[in-house]
């Protein structure tokens, strides 16, 4: 039994994988270091097994600190536990063609070699996280590179917080390309927005790589986001997990 781990900006992701089968699955705020224990023991109970079962972990992160001390709390609830980090244990099986290598997020690696393994190549994975990531694998299966935007909610609160007069608004569907008051205008703009966003990438990403290149949507904006995009071919919200999975075994 394998436990994977992906520590994001926002939420830690973790799942139980019985070779490439996912049993269960949660998720606990990064930030929130005393629930850790708590959301694994609960994920390990959810999975129909005990503490014991659960001997390896593989965990990718783009936050430090998080990661330091989730591994003290792997100890702690295991001291015999084998973790393995990628990027520190060792790479993504991919060839990076970013110019400088360790500038690019190991989630956005993992999720490049899981979505060529599983969807198959050219390909674009769109990740709706914190910031909004495309990721770019090439007919050869090179990870090219991509592009980095701010996330959806990010986009949504930062016109609350820099406006004065724009209210907070909950994301939700929009149904109009015209608003009729402000509260649909920011929802609309915003998911018309970054659909047509997402649109006008991707074909100019067809353009280079070719017609039948794979569209992949992640992250926990990417259902809703599918309805506002229509390049995006598939939705899979569990990549990560799967792709540490791949790499693991």
């Amino acid at each position: 039994m394998l436990l994977a781990i992906d520590i994001g900006n926002t939420n830690i992701s973790a799942g139980i994988f019985k070779g490439s089968k996912l049993l269960y699955k949660t998720k606990v705020p990064t930030y929130s270091y005393s629930s850790y224990i708590k959301r694994f023991k609960a994920l390990i109970k959810g999975s129909g097994l005990e503490a014991g079962d659960v001997d390896e972990a593989i965990i990718s992160s783009v936050v430090p600190l998080a990661l330091a001390r989730l591994v003290v709390e792997l100890r702690r609830f295991s001291g015999t536990m084998k973790i393995t980090i990628v990027g520190r244990d060792f790479k993504v099986p991919i060839r990076n063609m970013y110019r400088i290598k360790s500038e690019v997020g190991q989630d956005r690696l993992v999720n490049a070699f899981a979505a060529k393994t599983l969807y198959g190549m050219p390909c674009v994975i769109i990740d709706f996280g914190t910031a909004i990531t495309f990721d770019v694998v090439s007919k050869r299966g090179d990870y090219l590179g991509g592009l980095i935007l701010p996330g959806i909610e990010l986009s949504l609160s930062s016109l609350y917080r820099n406006t004065a007069l724009l209210p907070k608004v909950k994301l939700e569907r929009s149904s109009s390309i015209i608003g009729k008051d402000t509260v649909n205008s920011m929802r609309g703009g915003i998911l018309f927005g970054f659909g047509a966003m997402c649109d006008g990438l991707i074909a100019q990403y067809k353009k280079m790589l070719g017609k039948s290149t794979k569209v992949i949507a992640t992250g926990g904006n990417s259902k809703l986001m599918k309805r506002y995009a229509k390049s995006i071919r598939h939705v899979d919200e569990d990549i990560t997990l799967k792709g540490l999975s791949l790499i693991y075994y």
